[in-house]
């Protein structure tokens, strides 16, 4: 049950302007503007309520309350009756302790550091780099605080850089199957993306789905951010493990990768060429790891990316083919949509894929 978008004011208030000229009417369209914000201001947490909507919806809630309007007291609202609804949710804690310290509230907001860690908080990744909360690193619940995800986050974890795989009903090849190697993109679960198999291969290769090596909150993962060197060690551990279920063709792996995980497997066939036979990047993008030695040569690699995507994403693109077009064989396509899987993606991949496994 929703309730409506909109507020109506008496039928006697509005009559009140038909009655009358000049600024009673300004003044009830000004009331009934006002009126309507406010409705407006509070239609969505009512909605929320009446729906029965989880403390992660809540949570969601204030997180859009801040990056679309930029207000958070508003986003605090939600967070707090999230923290209310479910006594155990550490992350509700956390985040309304960022919207405090955000509105110079740092009293309260160490009060709510202090909840979260009492409550378990373990998103250690997001705790590090989280810039609301940069005026009380110098606190003692900051540092509390700090040190409880530290020591909760190895077991909270464990799934990061895990691995699943989609294996091809029947027997295996001769030479084994070719594998392509998924890495998602930033704050998505890699290893859930396995059921693409279908759309991308068919019957034709294994599809292997990685988390990311960071983990920044549950199903949400991130690769590191100055270096492959974990990435490459992830997919190393994944395809000896994958060797123990079925044969594999080692000659034609292929990385397929999205934003910064196409950012990593543009490293990683770089950096470790003997390893792979090609490359599918879709959007490159992440923290602008630097080129060193491309040592990759005769590789099949295709770079895609959207005409609307964000300058800084274009360069990266521009960036990445520089880098790796040398001595390899490099398709690069463009679709008119931007930083996401373009519309017909399940028509336009399994060919790119075919190309950079040479089936």
């Amino acid at each position: 049950m929703s309730l409506p978008a909109a507020v109506r004011l008496p039928l006697a208030f509005i009559s009140l302007c038909t009655a009358f000229l000049g600024s009673t009417c300004v003044h009830a369209d000004e009331q009934q503007d006002i009126a309507k914000g406010r409705w407006q201001g509070m239609a969505a947490m009512a909605n929320l309520y009446l729906d029965d909507a989880t403390p992660e919806d809540f949570i969601e809630a204030g997180d859009n309350e801040k990056s679309q309007h930029d207000n958070y007291a508003g986003a605090l609202t939600y967070y707090l009756t999230a923290a209310r609804l479910d006594p155990k949710n550490a992350f509700a804690s956390y985040q309304a302790a960022g919207s405090l310290a955000a509105m110079d509230k740092n009293k309260r907001a160490a009060e709510y550091l202090d909840q979260a860690r009492e409550r378990g908080f373990w998103q250690l990744v997001l705790l590090k780099e989280d810039d609301e909360l940069e005026s009380l690193h110098q606190a003692p619940a900051y540092k509390k605080l700090l040190q409880a995800a530290e020591k909760n986050y190895p077991a909270m974890a464990k799934d990061a850089g895990l691995a699943a795989f989609s294996i091809p009903q029947g027997k295996a090849p001769a030479e084994g199957w070719p594998v392509v190697v998924w890495l998602s993109g930033f704050g998505t679960e890699g290893s859930d993306g396995i059921d693409m198999r279908a759309d991308l291969l068919g019957d034709k290769a294994v599809l292997v789905g990685i988390n990311g090596t960071l983990k920044r909150d549950e199903h949400r993962f991130m690769w590191q951010q100055d270096s492959v060197a974990s990435t490459e060690a992830a997919v190393s551990a994944a395809l000896k493990k994958l060797e123990k279920q079925t044969r594999i063709d080692r000659s034609r792996i292929a990385l397929m990768g999205f934003s910064q995980g196409a950012e990593h497997a543009a490293h990683l066939i770089a950096d470790y060429p003997q390893q792979y036979s090609g490359a599918l990047l879709l959007s490159p993008g992440g923290y602008r790891i630097p080129f060193g030695e491309n040592k990759a040569r005769d590789k099949r690699i295709v770079i895609v990316h959207g005409a609307q995507e964000h300058e800084s994403n274009q360069k990266l693109t521009a960036t990445t083919q520089q880098a790796l077009e040398s001595g390899n064989q490099l398709q690069s396509h463009e679709h008119s949509e931007g930083h996401t899987f373009q519309a017909d993606w399940r028509k336009v991949y399994p060919d790119y894929l075919k190309f950079a496994l040479n089936l």
